[in-house]
């Protein structure tokens, strides 16, 4: 299970100077140990926003093809930030690919970024090589169906849209953002894609956080490591407080104004 042999541990890192400032960012970036600081939970999301034209960028997917987003210009885009050891991404695959298999006609894009949480068998990317056998790893034991874009190695296009490990951007024919989410939540994508498919503005949605099951969190920890599993303990009582301000509403302390993502849309109050 482990993704890469040959990767130091956070020890030996530590000893050897990196020779070069790209070495210096793709350490800084894959991190050897989660700490929610990596993470500006509650803030707005960097990013293009809502209205703008989403980053052009040019990858290769899991099989070595290269890929730019404009290639898919003429067509809605679906863009999911995800990697095998995060498991609010663990928690949405199943729903996510039935989405598409609901909408043939959107591309439905996976972009494999850092390791969430790296642990003994799922360590940080050291080399291209590294990350596409993490995402690999992933396609083989969540059986993902989407196609899977492999990220530079420093995060480039990861940290252009905002650098969260399960963003989601709904982008239009036009290339243009319509619908964003720190967050993904399957359930908002859904109806992005079809008011804005209708001719609508899904602006007015809003996602929650919605934490991992026990059975998805134990699943995807067991496959990072123990270490992963004792960092993501750890980190717990700073997490949870966060989770638990986003997921009830109260949201003054820990986010800006300025991001509209977390209110209930119309169709799930109705639900209530």
């Amino acid at each position: 299970m482990t993704t890469s042999d040959s990767a130091p541990t956070s020890a030996q890192e530590s000893s050897s100077q990196p020779r070069s400032p790209t070495q210096r960012a793709v350490l800084a970036y894959n991190y050897a140990r989660f700490d929610p600081g990596e993470y500006p939970l509650g803030k707005e999301l960097g990013g293009p926003k809502i209205g703008e034209l989403a980053p052009d960028f040019h990858v290769t997917d899991i099989e070595g093809v290269e890929v730019a987003l404009s290639d898919y210009r003429g067509r809605y885009v679906v863009l999911e930030t995800g990697c095998a050891t995060c498991p609010m991404f663990g928690s949405g695959i199943t729903t996510m690919n039935a989405l598409a298999y609901r909408f043939p006609d959107v591309a439905f894009l996976v972009l494999y970024v850092r390791e969430a949480h790296p642990g003994q068998n799922c360590r940080p990317h050291r080399s291209l090589a590294d990350k596409t056998a993490a995402a690999t790893l992933l396609r083989r034991e969540e059986r993902e169906g989407r196609r899977i874009l492999i990220d530079n190695l420093d995060g480039q296009v990861h940290r252009a849209y905002g650098g969260m490990p399960n963003m989601v951007y709904v982008i239009n024919p036009q290339g243009d953002v319509v619908f964003r989410s720190v967050w993904n939540d399957p359930e908002a994508v859904d109806e992005a894609l079809r008011r804005a498919m209708a001719g609508g503005d899904p602006n007015s949605l809003e996602s929650r956080p919605r934490l991992a099951r026990p059975s998805v969190m134990w699943r995807v920890m067991r496959r990072a490591g123990r270490q992963a599993v004792l960092d993501m303990v750890v980190a717990l009582p700073k997490i949870v407080p966060i989770f638990r301000r986003l997921i009830w509403g109260d949201l003054k302390s820990v986010r800006s104004p300025q991001i509209p993502f977390w209110r209930r849309s119309r169709r799930r109050t109705s639900r209530v």
